[in-house]
């Protein structure tokens, strides 16, 4: 049995997963993914990333996290938010650049089994919605 998790205890539930992909969107309007270990930083996720990377992240500014299941049966998190240039805010290897993430939503998301009707959000899938309590 899955259980919602609210926004605000998203710090808490990235802790059970150990790396996350970074989708971002090239100036072309590609999709962009790189893996990474986001680091909390109060409400918002630092990110260590290549030139392009934050080139994509903060020129769109909506990006997604996705950590993935740990099992198979597990549920993935999937991360919605705005980037933005966070150079300055705390050491990074050279030709990396520091992006800070500030989610605005989350997701726990797997595929459903055989015969699963609707999830208790109206997904075809099994999803559960992270509320956010802002809203």
């Amino acid at each position: 049995m899955s259980i919602p998790v609210e926004l605000a205890d998203l710090q808490a539930k990235t802790a059970d997963y150990t790396w996350a992909y970074l989708l971002t969107v090239r100036p072309d309007a590609t999709p962009h993914l790189v893996s990474m270990s986001p680091q909390w930083d109060g409400d918002s996720l630092l990110m260590s990333v290549s030139t392009g990377t934050a080139r994509n992240a903060t020129a769109g500014a909506t990006v997604t996290l996705c950590y993935p299941p740990l099992d198979h049966d597990g549920y993935s998190l999937i991360v919605d938010g705005f980037a933005a240039a966070a150079d300055g805010a705390g050491a990074v290897p050279d030709g990396k650049h520091l992006i800070r993430f500030a989610p605005t939503g989350a997701v726990l998301h797997r595929s459903a089994a055989p015969g699963f009707a609707n999830s208790a959000t109206g997904c075809a899938n099994d999803c559960l919605p992270l509320d956010d309590p802002s809203a």
